[in-house]
């Protein structure tokens, strides 16, 4: 039998189409990890409870790892279908995207990182029992127009990346 007469029997033998998949899925699931941490960001806003802050807070926490994993996964099988389909290497759009995505990432640590920090210590509580910081300063960090600059770097740059790899632009 021929494979071009079976053309789901020849997808899952081809192994460019097993890395274009875990391309894909590994972006899908980047998106909605890290989605999770930009929602925990409007949760708190209107939250002044200053545990239930720290325990919003401590679940983006724990998604940090499978964040980076699959940011990883993403940025690993980019790679390898680039070096697959070595016409990629010769286009623009490839190595657009690749550095868009890192300067997104660049663009998130030095921005959401220290702000999520300064949240954090903005709900420590002193030995004696009195907070760091009063609740009128700690509700004016959390209604911050920083959550919304965190949200467009990450909306715009991977849409931004998203619209380089569906359309391909030859600049």
């Amino acid at each position: 039998m021929s494979h071009a007469a079976h053309p789901a029997v020849y997808c899952c033998l081809v192994p460019y189409a097993w890395i274009r998949f875990f391309h894909i899925a590994s972006a899908i699931g980047f998106a909605g990890i890290h989605g999770a941490s930009i929602v925990v960001l409007y949760v708190i806003r209107n939250e002044r409870d200053r545990g239930r802050i720290e325990s919003i807070l401590g679940f983006s926490a724990k998604t940090v790892t499978a964040m980076y994993l699959t940011l990883v996964t993403v940025v690993g099988t980019g790679l390898w279908l680039g070096f697959e389909v070595t016409i990629f290497l010769r286009r623009p759009w490839y190595w657009l995207s690749l550095a868009l995505l890192v300067v997104t990432s660049l663009l998130m640590w030095f921005v959401a990182k220290p702000f999520a920090e300064r949240i954090r210590a903005a709900c420590d509580i002193r030995p004696s029992g009195v907070p760091r910081v009063s609740d009128e300063e700690l509700a004016m960090i959390l209604r911050s127009r920083r959550v919304h600059v965190i949200a467009a770097i990450g909306v715009i740059g991977l849409g931004a990346v998203l619209y380089l790899m569906v359309f391909r632009p030859n600049f």
